[in-house]
């Protein structure tokens, strides 16, 4: 048997009496934030910093600093207005 569709569900939803409408439509919304994820750093607007990601890889940082420090010597980032 093949699961119900959206229009199938929200017709057996509205078939209810409006107090179990209700009390289905408040336990959904309750298991949905119960299965919603919160963020690991609630409360801090900061973003991690990147060197404080890799702090396990330094060598992995002095590679990307040095890759960044010779694009920065041979490219132009951006045009100059004249």
């Amino acid at each position: 048997m093949a699961a119900p569709t959206l229009h199938e569900l929200l017709a057996a939803i509205r078939r209810l009496p409006i107090d179990e409408r209700l009390r289905l439509i408040e336990q959904a919304a309750h298991e949905a934030a119960e299965d919603t994820p919160e963020p690991s750093h609630v409360g801090d607007s900061r973003a991690p910093s990147l060197l404080g990601l890799m702090a396990d890889e330094p060598d992995l940082v002095d590679q990307m600093c040095s890759i960044v420090y010779q694009a920065r010597g041979t490219t132009r980032m951006r045009t100059v207005d004249e």
